[in-house]
């Protein structure tokens, strides 16, 4: 009985083993980008992603995305989309010859602080699925570092100032007066 069990197991285990597919392996997504984008295209870009870092707010917010024909035959873009309106981009219009070079240009609007993140979709002739790029960064306040007056504190300054005044027998604490009542 316990041969008859012993070999069923062997059987289930060597059946499950065999009828196991082949995983697939795993890519590094960074070290193949550019082969990645050759598989499915007929361009190449440079790069697909273009980090800005901090820039000032209203300050110059575009950049150059290059891109070669790396096929036999001229390839012509038939459209380039960004994710959104404060995100504009020029493209050659004309088809690129065979082993040449073109260029996109991108320009973000600047005049938004904050954090961003926006896609451009470049649509190939002949090709169903767009090359996505993207562009990041962070757009800051000019001379950020300074510390900003609000208008509630001014209203604050102005009514301390106002106290000050109507009563000049109130003296302002000096900070090694401060120091001094603490010990």
């Amino acid at each position: 009985m316990k041969r008859i069990l012993f070999i069923v197991a062997i059987m289930l285990i060597a059946g499950m083993a065999f009828s196991q597919e082949n995983a697939p392996k795993k890519v590094n997504k960074e070290n193949n980008q550019s082969e990645n984008v050759e598989k499915r295209s007929d361009i190449l870009f440079d790069k697909l992603v273009h980090d800005f870092g901090a820039i000032e707010k209203g300050g110059d917010a575009s950049c150059v995305f290059t891109f070669k024909n790396v096929t036999k035959k001229p390839v012509t873009l038939t459209n380039v989309k960004t994710s959104c309106g404060c995100t504009a981009a020029d493209w050659p219009k004309e088809p690129i010859a065979k082993k040449k070079k073109g260029s996109i240009k991108v320009k973000y609007d600047s005049n938004r602080i904050g954090k961003f993140t926006k896609t451009i979709k470049v649509f190939i002739e002949g090709n169903e699925n767009p090359i996505q790029l993207e562009i990041r960064g962070t757009i800051v306040a000019p001379n950020a570092n300074d510390v900003k007056v609000t208008p509630a504190d001014k209203k604050v300054n102005e009514i301390d100032n106002t106290k000050k005044s109507a009563n000049p027998q109130v003296k302002e604490a000096k900070p090694e007066e401060v120091k001094q009542s603490k010990k």
